[in-house]
């Protein structure tokens, strides 16, 4: 899905956020102006279930490497692999991050990664938060985000990490910045309920 072209020249920096999966690879993309925060677009790429796993790491490289010639943000955050439950899945996500690291460096952008536990932090202010308060709080910090899947939610979070804590906060997201003090002021009003 290529980038709107109003967005591509825009001011500000583009982040794009990245949440690898084995079968949904989520993305989102945020273009930083001064110390706003500002929501572009999100989805996801989700090659059919039936393709051999080899097949579906091309889509994934394929998908991202369109989105990355089209759009061309100035940074790729990816959230780090994890321990899983199962070996299995551990090992595909790794090949998953292994295709998206590739062709995200391929493109020329920085790349940063960051932790499940460091997204949920920067986003819900808990590490151990679940997929639904990511996404509540990612709708509720985003203007114009609608419904999304969880795999964009979760891509929107980690390019939101980024914007909090990457090297992007030179352009004036700094602790204090108005997104934090955003994230603060949503959960005040949230527990004054």
């Amino acid at each position: 899905m290529p980038a709107p072209a109003a967005t591509r020249g825009a001011p500000g920096t583009l982040i794009l956020g990245i949440d690898p999966g084995s079968r949904v690879t989520g993305y989102g993309f945020l273009r930083m102006d001064g110390s706003r925060v500002l929501y572009e677009r999100s989805g996801v790429i989700a090659p059919r279930a039936t393709l051999p796993f080899s097949d579906r790491l091309i889509a994934v490289y394929d998908g991202l490497a369109a989105l990355l010639e089209e759009a061309r943000p100035d940074e790729v955050a990816v959230e780090s692999a994890f321990v899983r439950k199962s070996p299995q899945a551990a090992l595909q996500i790794g090949h998953v991050r292994g295709v998206i690291l590739l062709v995200a460096r391929q493109s020329g952008a920085t790349i940063h990664e960051y932790t499940a536990t460091e997204v949920k932090m920067a986003v819900v202010r808990q590490g151990a938060a679940a997929k639904q308060q990511v996404g509540f709080m990612v709708r509720r910090l985003l203007a114009g985000v609608g419904a999304i899947r969880e795999d964009e939610a979760d891509a929107l979070a980690v390019a939101l990490c980024h914007a909090n804590r990457g090297p992007s906060r030179q352009h004036g997201m700094v602790a204090g910045s108005s997104s934090r003090r955003r994230v603060a002021a949503v959960w005040k009003g949230i527990l004054a309920r």
